[in-house]
């Protein structure tokens, strides 16, 4: 088993925006243009009328103060799912999912060497807390980015990091099959981030392990991982 008793971590506190794409509190008009022209071409290859648009917004890392060199540019599009289709919310959101992992499959863009991450946000999704939130369609911050002090040396952010490595570790290594537990963990990580977001922000515990797990390449790992096995499951 590997060890992490020594774990540095890869996260990080900044005084100012990533220089990148902000010029102080303002998104470079280039940014903003590309981000636009991406954002209305994967609405299109998503299946997305215009008229169910109801903004673009940029979130994350790079809205905020913790931008990594691994953090990507999370451009949401904030969508009327009521002006898309006549089916099942559940279709519905599985058919945007795939779309967003068939655009991530088949694309690679990426700005100032930061890979754009695009999603579709139910309109009636409520703003996290304490999160820089961007509206790249009307220019302006729905929610500018607060600072606050993060103890990145936290022992219980260290443990959490370390525990879920070591379980993703244990499953591979085994060579554990069952695509049922798999799954549920993957599930547990992605809902355990979006439950922290809304309660506490960029800054809430879940969410920092989250972006570790990301950055150390544990999430890749777990999601090739599980179709390794799918596919073994569905050969002979």
């Amino acid at each position: 088993m590997k060890s992490f008793n020594d774990l540095r971590l890869t996260l990080m506190y900044h005084e100012d925006l990533n220089v990148k794409f902000w010029d102080g509190l303002t998104l470079r008009t280039e940014v903003r243009d590309k981000l636009l022209e991406i954002g209305y071409i994967w609405a299109e290859f998503a299946k997305i009328p215009p008229n169910a648009i109801q903004d673009i917004i940029l979130v994350g890392g790079n809205a905020n103060y913790n931008y990594t060199e691994y953090s990507d540019l999370d451009l949401h599009l904030v969508v009327d799912k009521d002006e898309i289709a006549a089916c099942q919310t559940d279709f519905l959101d599985d058919f945007l999912r795939d779309k967003k992992r068939l655009w991530a499959l088949t694309h690679d863009v990426n700005l100032y060497g930061q890979p754009v991450e695009l999603y579709a946000q139910d309109i009636n999704d409520p703003t996290p807390i304490n999160q820089g939130t961007y509206s790249v369609l009307n220019n302006w911050w729905i929610q500018e980015p607060r600072k606050q002090y993060v103890d990145f040396s936290d022992p219980l952010l260290k443990q959490k990091v370390r525990d879920m490595m070591e379980r993703i570790d244990d499953l591979i290594d085994t060579q554990a099959d069952d695509i049922t537990v798999l799954n549920k963990l993957k599930e547990k990580i992605r809902t355990m981030r979006g439950s922290a977001i809304q309660r506490g922000g960029e800054f809430a515990l879940e969410n920092l392990v989250f972006k570790e797990l990301r950055n150390r390449g544990y999430l890749d790992k777990l999601s090739k991982y599980i179709r390794t096995i799918e596919d073994k499951n569905l050969s002979l």
